[in-house]
């Protein structure tokens, strides 16, 4: 016959006791800190998707960029433009389309209010083919002038694959004078080209993709004042920092060949074919 002590059955009965009333103790606190912790994520997203117009898309890249299994590879291009005083961006071409983006529409001009994206202004351009759908899926993007690959990234969500190159652009009317500017493509299906890799107009730098299945395929194209500012969103309730790009590339190479904005829009979409 085997003899419990009961020193340890009281032992072992203390712990179990003692256990109970921490857990008992702990569970207000554990759904005290659920109950916080998504009302934080709902004030969140509450006050960076509200306007006064509504409340924005769910899916708004401000969000989706943010997620898990970014990559990105960047440098600084200042020092490859001083070493390479006379590397400029004194021509231009069309990101899609070739030097006069034939073949290709603007489905979102720069500075539109968007009701999906919480009316915040476009802050790009986004291009397509004129087949429609996705029928530009894979075409080239092209650099739009001789310039330096700061980024290549893929940051997953809204995002997807993204490209950023510097340029040096004269100042109008001046001698020895410069700006800088970045050119931002993204949505891209691949990339072609590495952080530092000076890139000449009309090269081809990625092709045109998706963000991974998150839209049609179209590219995003946008022109920044300000190299190398945080990605954003690619909608914001400011245009500050950013400049047409159609507009833009429409007073550079008109000085080779007439093009109105027009050019681009919805009407040279390709219609379907319809029964006489």
């Amino acid at each position: 016959m085997i003899v419990l002590n009961p020193l340890r059955q009281n032992r072992k009965k203390l712990r179990r006791n003692v256990k109970s009333d921490f857990a008992a103790k702990l569970a207000p606190r554990k759904n005290s800190f659920f109950s916080g912790a998504v009302l934080l994520l709902f004030l969140f997203h509450f006050i960076n998707c509200y306007s006064s117009k509504g409340l924005g898309y769910q899916g708004n890249p401000l969000f989706g960029w943010l997620g898990g299994g970014a990559t990105e590879k960047k440098i600084d291009t200042m020092q490859i433009f001083q070493r390479y005083p006379d590397f400029i961006a004194d021509s231009y071409e069309f990101p899609a389309g070739g030097k006069y983006g034939e073949g290709y529409y603007i489905a979102q001009k720069f500075g539109v209010e968007n009701p999906k994206f919480g009316y915040r202004f476009h802050l790009g351009e986004d291009w397509n083919y004129v087949g429609g759908g996705d029928s530009d899926y894979g075409a080239p993007v092209y650099s739009i002038s001789n310039g330096i690959v700061s980024v290549i990234a893929d940051y997953g969500g809204g995002w997807g694959k993204v490209v950023r190159v510097i340029h040096k652009h004269p100042v109008p009317e001046t001698k020895n004078q410069f700006y800088y500017f970045e050119a931002l493509y993204a949505h891209l299906y691949t990339i072609e080209v590495e952080p530092g890799q000076m890139v000449k107009k009309g090269e081809w730098i990625a092709s045109i993709g998706d963000a991974g299945g998150a839209y049609p395929s179209h590219l995003h194209f946008e022109l920044r004042t300000v190299s190398g500012a945080p990605l954003g969103g690619g909608y914001s309730f400011s245009t500050d920092g950013f400049f047409s790009p159609t507009k833009f590339l429409i007073a550079q190479v008109s000085k080779e060949k007439a093009i109105h904005e027009d050019q681009f829009g919805p009407a040279a979409v390709e219609k379907p074919a319809t029964a006489p």
